[in-house]
């Protein structure tokens, strides 16, 4: 699909580490020049953000007025958005940070230990995954390795103490010191780990496997980074599938949150069937002030800075509900594999479960794994100051209508995470039953080991640090 637009769209719920720092900052209480024709004095941030979110917000209705509200009685505008927020219940995604999050997604600059652990057991914590080029990849670090020593600690129990202890030494402390077990029992010595930037690349691994003649392709794809950032990659691992005479799929998303839709979108391009070419991938559902382009005098006069100095925020949103409201598929490349199936678990979130959503009425899925996150909203980042709001604006469905899932899209074959396998592992429980349900004989994949049900937590909802993501759907910045 190929549209004119002025920024792109993100779905994210980022699990770039660093950006648990952005969640945390203060805001600046500066307040924002006056837009043209309110009047002499300036705005305060916290009045602009609540008059801005009362414009823009998916679920105005179920907001207050400014005169019961008192967006200026709070403290600082972390404060009184939290408390808005609070009047929608359902509403666990809208946040304020100081640009970071925009910066990863678009930039693919991220400046942290590139590594994620995950409780195992109630006792256990192993590496979820790596980035490349990350400082946990340049020591060597790999999915499937038992974290055994943090800053001195070694024995760690699932809770406020041990979460505590693990979320200062992987994403705020600077530097912090890691010891490992490898799978085959090796220990690895602890030593100094220091967050450092890299360039996120979200495609952790891919693989052709070829079982007797019966050719799948397996793909790992851990953000919806900037199509630019990983357009080259992706045709190539898919060229070589297509190449190989691949007529399977497995996508793996099970820790993807998110990220810039251009690049949901041109994933779906690029698997959907010809035959489907321009007809609707989905539409996007705006509140009646944005559709109707009736907005406040400060939020009309409000220009796109300082991204778009010749465009106004209310024209962006007013194009988006109404020229862009619905997208089509525009098929990208030769490859039309027969049956793609989606890896998926508590961690898959937004564009993630759009892309699936988006390709679930037009061609042969399945969706494998356990219920995912449910995020079928987002919002258009908007810079105020020294912040970026983010408050959800918009909800997608796809061809069928079908775009209400909050609590998240139950998985077809359902199937546990285990952290203790590489990737590629025939004893990963999860690419174990994608690989059977496409025909792969039990036999061809050998014996699973299994821990025990009274001591496995890594299938529960907060078996990874929760605390430190956070959760969102927007139309960000070109």
């Amino acid at each position: 699909m190929q549209r004119n637009r002025h920024f792109k769209t993100i779905i994210s719920s980022l699990v770039v580490l660093t950006l648990l720092f952005s969640c945390k900052k203060k805001t600046s209480d500066e307040p924002i020049p006056n837009p043209p024709g309110n009047g002499s004095n300036p705005v305060s941030l916290n009045d602009s953000i609540f008059t801005i979110t009362k414009d823009i917000y998916l679920w105005t209705d179920d907001l207050p007025d400014s005169a019961a509200f008192k967006p200026d009685s709070y403290s600082s505008p972390y404060d009184m958005f939290e408390a808005l927020i609070k009047k929608k219940p359902l509403d666990r995604y809208s946040f304020i940070d100081d640009g970071s999050t925009s910066r990863a997604l678009q930039e693919g600059i991220v400046g942290d230990k590139g590594f994620e652990v995950g409780w195992q057991t109630d006792s256990t914590l192993f590496v979820i995954y790596v980035y490349a080029g990350s400082p946990a990849d340049k020591k060597g670090i790999k999915r499937g390795w038992q974290l055994t020593n943090v800053n001195g600690t070694t024995k760690f129990v699932n809770g406020k103490t041990s979460n505590d202890l693990l979320t200062e030494a992987i994403y705020y402390n600077n530097s912090a010191t890691f010891g490992f077990k490898k799978p085959d029992g090796t220990i690895v010595q602890p030593s100094t780990l220091t967050s450092a930037e890299y360039k996120l690349n979200p495609i952790l691994y891919s693989k052709l496997y070829d079982f007797n003649g019966t050719k799948i392709g397996y793909f790992v794809f851990n953000n919806f980074v900037a199509l630019a950032d990983v357009k080259t990659q992706v045709d190539s691992i898919f060229d070589s599938f297509a190449a190989a005479g691949a007529k399977q799929l497995i996508i793996d998303l099970r820790y993807n949150g998110g990220g810039l839709v251009e690049t949901a979108e041109y994933l779906a391009n690029r698997l959907v069937p010809a035959s489907k070419n321009n007809t609707v991938m989905y539409t996007q559902t705006f509140n009646s002030n944005v559709s109707n382009n009736k907005f406040s005098p400060l939020f009309k006069n409000m220009k796109a800075l300082p991204y778009f100095p010749n465009y106004y925020w209310a024209d962006i949103f007013y194009s988006e509900a109404t020229t862009y409201k619905t997208a089509n598929f525009a098929k990208q490349g030769g490859w039309e594999p027969t049956k793609v199936s989606f890896l998926v678990t508590y961690s898959t979130v937004s564009a993630s479960e759009l892309l699936y959503n988006n390709l679930k009425p037009v061609m042969n899925t399945k969706l494998i794994g356990t219920t995912t996150y449910g995020k079928p909203v987002g919002f258009i980042d908007i810079p105020l100051g020294q912040n970026d709001l983010f408050a959800v604006s918009f909800q997608t469905k796809n061809s069928q209508g079908q775009g209400d899932y909050f609590n998240g899209l139950t998985p077809e074959i359902k199937a546990e995470d285990d952290y203790s396998y590489d990737w590629g592992s025939f004893n990963d429980p999860l690419l174990k039953a994608a690989l059977l349900d496409n025909g792969v004989p039990a036999s061809s994949l050998g014996r699973m080991a299994r821990l025990t049900n009274e001591t496995r937590l890594v299938t529960t909802s907060n078996n990874r640090l929760q605390s430190t993501r956070f959760k969102g759907m927007f139309h960000a910045r070109r």
